[in-house]
């Protein structure tokens, strides 16, 4: 039998993929009809911290479900550096 705690841990890597999948379709999107190029569409700041959410949602539902601590450890410092990477201020090339 399944507990409350290992359904809502298997969520939120669930909750942080589909987020991933509905970021990268909307990128997609937005794409195809500004004509843009995926580089550009990636750069923005509102793209870069929804994917970096995503990551973070997902690697903390597999921190979450894992039972090694070495692993657990892992899956959370990757969280904490898709958040970083995602909040992060970039330096545009002019």
């Amino acid at each position: 039998m399944m507990n409350f705690l290992s359904i809502a841990a298997s969520a939120l890597w669930i909750l942080g993929l589909a987020l991933l999948l509905a970021a990268l379709s909307w990128s997609y999107w937005v794409v195809q009809t500004e004509r843009l190029r995926w580089g550009e569409i990636l750069r923005r700041p509102g793209v870069r911290r929804i994917l970096g959410i995503a990551l973070a949602l997902f690697c903390a539902g597999l921190a979450a479900t894992e039972a090694r601590i070495w692993a657990r450890a892992l899956w959370g410092v990757l969280a904490v550096l898709w958040i970083v990477q995602g909040w992060w201020p970039r330096k545009e090339k002019q």
